[in-house]
């Protein structure tokens, strides 16, 4: 049975809000080159655990503005996380990591490219659709659900609901911007290309953004989503899988889904829109810094692209999300499910770099 939500009187502002915030977050990935999928393969590749200060502080700076809208009776913290499939989600998510490495970057770096002109990407996106859609409402769907039948297990984490995540989410905020200020003061590049534009025009359309403060914009905007998303019923942050599939959903009208983070997104929607606007805002920031290139990729790179699209798209249907959703949101939720599957993204993360890109550096 298909779940979500239809809408029709308030549709347009739905679809507004959903494309407001893609185009914010698409802006901020564009405009700091900020790729989850490059930060969890460098702490292998090149040592850079300083990294994981940088994931943690998206992690915390959301967490604290969830906590705190939600003890303050803005949102409403869910009372119940449905269990999840050890197995289903573990496999799915280190398919997913492992897949992230061959496509270049997860899913929201494929948005990206698909908006700065790099073809790839949308090379990526269609083989993800095609092969989510086959997964989770095609036939692919009797596997997906017998799979999903192993070691399940509850997500019932009593500190989720609890008032003091929010003083244990605030300390560790409080770290990690101490951390990250450490590390902006010391690590300035050493030489910087001569400016072109002065003030808020270079800020918008030629500074490169530092990791340290795309994080707290992503966090920060991640954080303000679940307000934003409170008054249509949907109950989430960023989600890009399952929105990006319900641009298939939705005309084909599958008679069962099965998969998927966010049942609200199975239907055209917020999220729908929220995916949208990261290409549009990509659009627009190559544009007016005049990066924008049609640039087509070698056979080889097609190659590796379209076997990370398909690990991808079984990946995400079977763990229940991606390097958003389950890596940066659930995270910030005290998801168990969502703190697993990022254990396992990352392990499929460094398993593909070890097999693919060590040996290339050794040559």
């Amino acid at each position: 049975m298909r779940t979500g939500k239809t809408f029709s009187g308030g549709s347009i502002i739905i679809y507004l809000s959903g494309a407001i915030i893609g185009f914010i977050l698409g802006f901020i990935m564009k405009r700091s080159r900020f790729c989850i999928t490059g930060l969890v393969r460098d702490i292998y590749l090149q040592k850079k655990t300083y990294n994981l200060v940088i994931i943690c502080g998206i992690i915390a700076v959301q967490s604290v503005i969830y906590y705190a809208m939600g003890h303050a009776g803005l949102i409403r913290i869910p009372s119940y996380l449905p269990p999840f499939s050890l197995l289903a989600v573990g496999a799915g998510s280190l398919l997913f990591g492992f897949g992230a490495v061959l496509a270049n970057g997860c899913l929201s770096a494929t948005l990206v490219k698909c908006g700065d002109g790099r073809l790839m990407g949308w090379i990526i996106l269609a083989v993800f659709m095609i092969v989510g859609y086959f997964m989770s409402a095609g036939t692919g769907r009797h596997l997906t659900r017998f799979v999903r039948s192993f070691f399940v297990v509850s997500d019932d984490l009593v500190l989720r609901r609890s008032i003091r995540a929010v003083p244990l989410w605030g300390a560790i905020f409080v770290i990690v911007c101490v951390l990250m200020w450490r590390h902006a003061r010391t690590h300035r590049p050493a030489f910087q290309m001569p400016a072109r534009y002065t003030g808020l025009r270079h800020l918008l359309c030629e500074k490169i953004w530092t990791q340290e403060a795309a994080a707290l914009c992503i966090g920060i905007l991640a954080g303000v989503t679940y307000l934003a998303c409170e008054p249509f019923g949907r109950r989430n942050s960023f989600s890009i899988a399952t929105p990006i599939l319900s641009w298939l959903y939705t005309p084909l009208k599958p008679v069962e889904i099965i998969g998927g983070c966010n049942p609200f997104d199975t239907v055209i929607g917020w999220g729908s829109f929220f995916v949208l606007g990261i290409i549009i805002g990509s659009f627009v920031t190559a544009k007016i810094s005049g990066e924008f290139t049609v640039v087509r990729p070698a056979k080889s790179i097609v190659v590796k692209g379209i076997i990370g699209g398909v690990l991808m798209g079984i990946g995400a249907v079977w763990g229940l999300g991606c390097y958003i959703s389950n890596g940066l949101v659930g995270t910030a939720q005290l998801s168990v499910k969502s703190w697993y599957a990022l254990l396992f993204l990352m392990l499929g993360n460094w398993l593909a770099t070890r097999i693919f890109i060590v040996p290339q550096m050794r040559d």
